[in-house]
């Protein structure tokens, strides 16, 4: 894996605290499920990359502003839209019946099968964010082809990271990724709500920083 070949410290709950031990039959079956609604969702991103009249497509009009600050927006307005969205997940019966089943897994260990673990209506709600966020930078700012590309890469990428035992930290202006701050969130589960910009959890006054296992 590139990140470990990369010398990434481990969190420091490795090795002190235990996650979901083994997935279960219904792990496996959200699972497949969600990555049918995935793919779904996937092939209506190209359509969209292919043929909005609101994305370019000329590599002549690579910009910043299509590119940079259009990724920048995106990341911001999904976990804008994102984090009361989460929020609401859990409260009492919505927790119940849809959110409980991904904070099962207290510790994230596996990556993607941790990180895509949720019920499919979760799964649902969270593409749907990503929608709203994607359609606000194109209709904004404008999105290039490219930008979306990009953006489907990273957004994976720090998904299923954000599931590890990898100690990832990037910032930027109002940007703060974490995977210590996701991780609280499996372990505290009324912290934390944002994936990414955790700005939006200072305002809720909700995020929480990172707490070490007791000795």
């Amino acid at each position: 894996m590139v990140v470990e070949a990369s010398g990434v410290s481990k969190l420091p709950t490795t090795g002190k605290l235990k996650g979901l031990p083994a997935l279960q039959r219904i792990d496996y079956m959200y699972l497949a499920i969600n990555s049918v609604i995935e793919y779904i969702f996937m092939l209506g991103i190209i359509a969209y990359a292919l043929t909005s009249p609101n994305v370019v497509r000329d590599l002549s009009s690579l910009g910043l502003a299509n590119t940079v600050l259009a990724m920048y927006i995106i990341f911001a307005v999904d976990d804008l839209i994102y984090t009361p969205a989460h929020l609401l997940m859990h409260t009492k019966y919505l927790y119940v019946y849809v959110h409980k089943h991904h904070h099962r897994q207290n510790l994230p260990t596996r990556g993607y099968p941790d990180a895509g673990n949720e019920h499919p209506v979760e799964q649902v709600i969270g593409m749907l964010c990503v929608w709203g966020a994607l359609h606000f930078a194109a209709t904004t700012v404008g999105v290039h082809a490219v930008t979306i590309l990009a953006y489907f890469g990273i957004y994976a990428a720090l998904a299923m990271l954000n599931h590890t035992r990898y100690d990832v930290n990037l910032s930027m202006p109002g940007f703060h990724y974490s995977v210590r701050s996701h991780e609280m969130h499996h372990r505290f589960p009324k912290c934390n709500y944002a994936q990414y910009f955790m700005v939006w959890d200072k305002i809720l006054g909700t995020y929480r920083e990172y707490e070490s296992p007791k000795d």
